[in-house]
């Protein structure tokens, strides 16, 4: 498996309610690097914890922790390895496409363009990937680290 992707996995209006979630919640992100991630507890937003889940199943894993993540504009991360030792799965949902940059790319130079509702499955422990250079608007998706499921 490299990367799955899943068109529609959320919809306009899921993807809408979680963007007014992070805003309403902001103060209580914090800043990492030069994105500000929005920590979710377990049981939090249970209709994103339900599509999550129906996926990671096929591949025997369960979240472990997962986030909404506000990118602004010059953010970006270099090509890294998720340094999490008991991840089995990562995942990027995309919550808004209306920013310049913020491409999900891989060392092989596969590169997937935002859509919004889209999410994005791969093993980040054994595939090398970053973000380009966020030049316009504000990027925000839901990133998400799977386990193996007990």
């Amino acid at each position: 498996m490299k990367t799955i992707i899943y068109d529609n996995l959320l919809n306009e209006v899921e993807c809408n309610f979680l963007i007014d979630f992070y805003k309403n919640n902001e103060k209580y992100a914090e800043k990492f690097r030069d994105i500000y991630p929005l920590i979710l507890k377990k049981g939090e937003l249970e209709f994103l914890e339900n599509k999550l889940l129906t996926i990671s199943k096929e591949f025997n894993a369960k979240i472990d922790y997962f986030q909404i993540v506000k990118w602004p504009i010059g953010s970006y991360q270099k090509l890294h390895f998720d340094d999490t030792y008991s991840s089995i799965l990562s995942s990027i949902t995309y919550l808004n496409d209306n920013f310049e940059g913020g491409q999900t790319y891989f060392e092989d130079g596969t590169t997937f363009k935002p859509k919004k509702g889209r999410g994005l499955f791969f093993n980040g422990q054994y595939h090398k990937h970053g973000v380009s250079k966020v030049v316009n608007n504000i990027r925000y998706v839901v990133a998400t680290w799977y386990k193996k499921e007990a």
